[in-house]
């Protein structure tokens, strides 16, 4: 059986905040060098090598890597995704991913996408145990959360057939712009999971699953979704912070900018 393939989508518009530009003295977290070489030239690679890729389109106000289209950043996230769907056929699965993921393998890559495509879902979207970052990426920072199957934090891939992305054009626009507002959120995943999710944080992890979350989602976005449990913690591991720069050089990573 071949090895599918997807139109992969870089994301690499997200300027860096103040702090960050003070510490590393780059502009755009995409060209932030780690090892020598920027995290988008490193993830490009990663997709590249995954041999499940075809078109490689990266999305922001950067010099095109070798054999990647670039479209302009409109300065919206959510914009930047959709403008990056537009011309794909509905039935074909886009890869997203960020630029700032500089871990990201080719064999991660690959393993997402083949049991995504396999899974036939109109999305995908990996987890990752929480205690596998923690082992492979001692220093780092994750954000997680503790479900009847484990303790899990999401990962920096989404596979989507374009026109579920295209379909719920709104709803990407609304999620964006609620994204730092707790109350916004709710009111957009509904008080049932919010409530469900409070009490399992109080009285028992087992008061909220995955079957819950996927439900939901799966109502929200009118599309089938299926969660990926990955071993390959580089998915997970994004560096959009100062204090993410400076636990990679206590680390003994050499980051910076040229």
């Amino acid at each position: 059986m071949s090895s599918p393939t997807v139109t992969a989508v870089v994301l690499a518009g997200g300027k860096s905040k103040p702090d960050l530009l003070a510490a590393t003295g780059v502009s755009n977290r995409a060209l932030l060098q780690v090892e020598g070489e920027t995290m988008l030239a490193r993830v490009v690679r990663a997709l590249q090598e995954s041999g499940v890729a075809g078109q490689i389109l990266v999305v922001g106000d950067v010099e095109a890597p070798e054999g990647c289209l670039v479209l302009p950043d409109s300065g919206d996230f959510a914009e930047n995704v959709l403008q990056a769907a537009a011309s794909v056929a509905e039935e074909q699965y886009i890869l997203y991913a960020t630029a700032d993921v500089p871990f990201l393998s080719s064999q991660a890559v690959a393993d997402f996408v083949t049991r995504g495509v396999q899974s036939g879902a109109d999305m995908c979207y990996p987890i990752i145990p929480l205690e596998l970052c923690r082992q492979r990426f001692p220093n780092m920072p994750r954000t997680a959360l503790t479900l009847r199957e484990g303790t899990f934090t999401g990962g920096n891939l989404l596979l989507i057939r374009a026109g579920t992305v295209r379909r719920q054009a709104g709803l990407l626009r609304r999620a964006f712009a609620a994204r730092k507002s707790v109350w916004a959120m709710a009111q957009i995943l509904g008080m049932g999971i919010i409530l469900r999710a409070v009490l399992a944080r109080l009285i028992s992890p087992r008061l909220l699953s995955i079957a819950h979350i996927k439900s939901r989602v799966q109502q929200l976005m009118g599309a089938t979704a299926q969660e990926i449990v990955t071993e390959y913690a580089e998915i997970g591991v994004d560096i959009d912070r100062v204090e993410h720069v400076q636990n990679l050089r206590e680390s003994g990573y050499r980051v910076g900018s040229a």
